[in-house]
């Protein structure tokens, strides 16, 4: 008995979830053999999450976040609309979920840069700042999107953006008061509100000029916020 190279299940480069093999024996008889079935595989939830993040981050950049629905996040996917929905809940959901990976894997690879670097002031501002400027030049759209588009959105979910801002800034002031525990929380805040600001600025003037080295960036913004946190320091030694 030998195995007949042809079968029902089409070509070998795309072979239907469920076929059949002929065998032919001797004398030219066919009996059909037993299903021959591919396995679907099944993701994680955890999987399933990231994989849906993966995509729409992919369109969100792409198209913007108006152009986007959860139909083209399914389609893209692979998946029905519902089990978008089962994960996020929303488009809106999703489009938060994107902004805060983004921001999470941005404040991690802060910490990693800050936790190198020495204790004075200076040290963390270039620090941090490299870490954002690394960022912008790695994906340019991914930090229009997700850092600073908030603009054009309903009231809703800028708010809600802002909020996962705020969190942010409030992980620079951690940060500073862990290399400097002589600062206050509230002085800590000011420049970390700062270096928020600052940075988010001369990104996007970064955008308009890509031809700027980031060392001169980067050189730029040390220099704005070093200044910056020496007035905001200046200010609140008198009013102790």
């Amino acid at each position: 008995m030998r195995l007949d190279p042809r079968s029902s299940c089409g070509s070998p480069a795309t072979p239907l979830p469920s076929c059949r093999r002929e065998h032919i024996h001797e004398g030219g008889s066919v009996t059909q053999a037993e299903p021959i079935r591919t396995k679907r595989v099944r993701l994680t939830g955890e999987q399933r999450e990231r994989q849906l993040l993966d995509v729409a981050e992919t369109l969100f950049t792409q198209r913007g976040y108006e152009a986007v629905s959860i139909e083209d996040i399914a389609r893209a996917a692979g998946v029905s609309r519902p089990i978008v929905y089962h994960h996020y809940g929303s488009r809106e959901g999703v489009f938060l979920a994107c902004v805060a990976r983004a921001r999470s894997q941005f404040e991690r690879a802060l910490l990693d840069r800050v936790s190198a670097a020495g204790d004075d002031l200076a040290g963390v501002f270039h620090a941090g700042g490299e870490a954002y400027f690394d960022l912008i030049e790695d994906d340019p759209q991914r930090f229009v999107l997700l850092f600073t588009a908030s603009s054009s959105l309903h009231a809703g979910l800028s708010e809600q953006l802002a909020t996962l801002r705020t969190d942010t800034i409030r992980t620079i002031a951690t940060v500073i008061r862990q290399k400097n525990p002589s600062i206050k929380s509230e002085v800590a805040l000011a420049i970390a509100y700062s270096a928020s600001g600052i940075g988010e600025q001369l990104g996007r003037w970064w955008l308009d000029k890509p031809s700027m080295p980031k060392r001169r960036l980067l050189s730029y913004y040390t220099g704005a916020l070093d200044g910056a946190a020496k007035g905001i320091l200046a200010v609140a030694s008198g009013h102790t």
